[in-house]
């Protein structure tokens, strides 16, 4: 019989999409998978291919998601549940349903109370990727270690939305999307950077400026510069998930930070020209999108632990200019 395993990762968008991708190891092909996700987060496993089986549970209503959450475990009975992040409640359903082998990173109190096969990762390190950390912990809960195979990278699939290039004059390829804005976990581009990008590949390409309202402290700016500017498209607060994937699947290029946009448009197959922060805890060695169109921009030469915003900087306008060109 087919083990049954339940993964739990309830974070942002990259954090899930650094997990997502583990379910795809070898070791993985017979057993029946179940995800916990993050409330809002549906449409990264509805648009995954192949597409997951998961729950949505809230952080925040943590009461009624503890229920919700032993209620599942109870109806899948899972022989195996791996906790890449969660809070303490989490891993306490686990040990209070009796899961037998209740896996995750040993590090706050909860997972040396509630988790059996608990692994010290010591991830701000960031010696590796997310997802290379996320497919260790997964090889650990099934007693596979080390795993050697290469780990998977999400496919995502961009939903259909009849009309949405159309509605906003918008062509297949003919375009660059700048995604400037980013919740704050890493340092970013200064605004007059993106500024300048902005100003020089409008003049012979269209560019769709998105963000959501959280993001408008790195919008405002640019959104008063370019108001008058018919090469510059803004769609902040203009698009749903399902209808951003749609522009970012068909969009020329991506420039973005180090947030969850990147991530979803590197699992589109869409060239990403993301601009990281040479932080370690924020080094793109852990956090960066991953696919083969990836370009990765930072500053280079500095010390991980001592390193200030002024030098983000430092990476040029020019230099990505010159990579778009050469798309």
């Amino acid at each position: 019989m087919a083990k049954k395993v339940l993964l739990i990762r309830l974070d942002k968008i990259g954090d899930l999409i650094c997990t997502l991708c583990v379910d795809q190891v070898r070791f993985l092909a017979d057993c029946e998978v179940q995800w916990v996700i993050a409330k809002g987060l549906s449409f990264i496993p509805e648009n995954a291919d192949p597409r997951r089986s998961f729950i949505e549970i809230s952080k925040e209503d943590w009461k009624t998601s503890l229920k919700a959450l032993r209620q599942f475990i109870r109806e899948f009975k899972p022989d195996i549940a791996v906790s890449f992040q969660a809070p303490w409640w989490v891993n306490y359903a686990l040990w209070a349903e009796g899961v037998a082998v209740r896996a995750g990173v040993k590090s706050q109190w909860h997972s040396f109370l509630f988790l059996n096969k608990g692994l010290r990762q010591r991830r701000s390190i960031a010696n590796k990727h997310e997802a290379d950390y996320n497919k260790d912990l997964l090889g650990h809960a099934f007693d596979a270690t080390p795993v050697t195979e290469a780990t998977p990278i999400l496919k995502l699939i961009a939903p259909s939305s009849p009309g949405l290039l159309e509605k906003h004059q918008l062509s297949p390829q003919e375009y660059i999307v700048v995604h400037p804005g980013m919740a704050g976990s890493a340092l970013n581009w200064p605004i007059p950077n993106y500024l300048q990008l902005i100003a020089e590949v409008a003049e012979k390409t269209q560019v769709v400026v998105t963000g959501t309202p959280a993001d408008e402290p790195w919008l405002k700016e640019i959104k008063e510069k370019f108001k008058h500017n018919t090469r510059v498209l803004i769609l902040q607060n203009k698009l749903n998930t399902k209808e951003l994937m749609l522009i970012l699947k068909h969009a020329k290029a991506l420039v973005v930070p180090s947030t969850g946009v990147a991530h979803i448009a590197a699992s589109l197959g869409t060239p990403v020209l993301g601009i990281y922060s040479p932080v370690r805890v924020q080094h793109p060695r852990r956090w960066a999108a991953r696919g083969d169109k990836v370009q990765i921009f930072m500053p280079e030469g500095h010390d991980p632990d001592d390193v200030g915003p002024e030098v983000m900087s430092e990476i040029k306008v020019s230099d990505l200019l010159k990579a778009l060109r050469a798309l």
